[in-house]
């Protein structure tokens, strides 16, 4: 249930579906966010909130995931990219993030910009609770509580935004905050892609895993 740093030639072995594990072939991807893991950094915006730092073991288990803490404004709590990274229109992207209750049990992934392009996720049971039309929404169960939550979209639009919301016990996304519950968060990941890819981290720059090939292995099977 954690992930795993591999080097660069060494067969990637994915146990999320099968205990035996399976060989991991994967298209190109690149993570857009320019950081993908301090949400601490300038490059990302709060609003009605704020972030601290390294506070909990992450799903890579290392203590370097982050919480978002929603202010006491009746508002809604977010933290946002204020990068903005260039995506190109009319081509299928995916957002992700990992996600762990801390208070609040939930939280709206989202593009700003483009319209119903969004999903409410329930991170204490691993549900979606709802999903904008133009959004095909997925969480995946990792280790110790955490979640993985992506959204998929065809873009109409050169710009992106991710934006991380959390919601109240209903579900809202404007409510009154009580200035110390929120959620974990780690790894943030825009790429261009109909699914979430496995994790790339960022620190400061784009970066790009390569695709990955096979040979002298067998046949398909």
């Amino acid at each position: 249930g954690l992930i795993e740093t591999v080097g660069s030639g060494i067969p990637r072995i994915d146990f999320s579906d099968d205990a035996n594990g399976a060989l991991l072939l994967e298209p190109t991807a690149t993570n857009k966010t320019l950081y993908s893991q301090e949400f601490d950094n300038i490059a990302w915006t709060k609003a009605g909130s704020t972030t601290s730092p390294n506070v909990v073991v992450s799903p890579d288990g290392v203590l370097n995931a982050d919480k978002l803490i929603e202010g006491t404004n009746t508002s809604t709590h977010v933290v946002r990219e204020s990068s903005n990274p260039t995506i190109a229109s009319g081509a299928n992207h995916t957002m992700s993030v990992f996600v762990k209750p801390n208070g609040r049990n939930g939280i709206r992934l989202s593009n700003a910009g483009e319209s119903n392009v969004d999903a409410y996720f329930d991170v204490l049971n691993g549900t979606i609770i709802s999903q904008g039309s133009l959004t095909t929404a997925k969480i995946e169960s990792y280790a110790n509580g955490w979640y993985r939550c992506s959204i998929s979209f065809l873009s109409t639009t050169t710009i992106s935004q991710t934006n991380i919301r959390t919601l109240d016990g209903t579900n809202e996304q404007s409510y009154t905050g009580d200035g110390t519950s929120g959620v974990y968060i780690f790894g943030a990941q825009l790429e261009e892609n109909s699914y979430a890819t496995s994790y790339i981290k960022t620190i400061g720059t784009a970066q790009t895993r390569v695709a990955d090939t096979a040979s002298g292995s067998g046949n398909s099977t």
